[in-house]
């Protein structure tokens, strides 16, 4: 069995970094929307700021697409509007 290549060695190398920073991103989202569900928009506001930091960051730094970033985030923001015309009905 012949050794890794230098190539097979950095695409682990790179998949392994940019896995951590994904996995970061799916876990803000999950408790973005979990805070949402639960009412507690003072926490969503909180998980919301940080995750348009952190996603802002990632398509700059080419771990996700620039578009997938601000999708999310303008998501984000429509859900937290929209919780909010709710809470203010009730």
């Amino acid at each position: 069995m012949p050794a890794p290549s230098k190539r097979d060695k950095q695409s682990l190398k790179r998949f392994e970094h940019k896995r951590t920073i994904r996995t970061r991103l799916k876990n803000l989202s999950k408790t973005f929307y979990r805070s949402v569900e639960a009412g507690d928009l003072d926490r969503a506001r909180e998980v919301r700021d940080e995750s348009q930091i952190a996603y802002a960051k990632a398509a700059s730094k080419g771990i996700i697409h620039p578009n997938k970033a601000a999708r999310k985030v303008s998501r984000f923001d429509r859900a937290l509007a929209g919780s909010t015309v709710t809470e203010n009905d009730a």
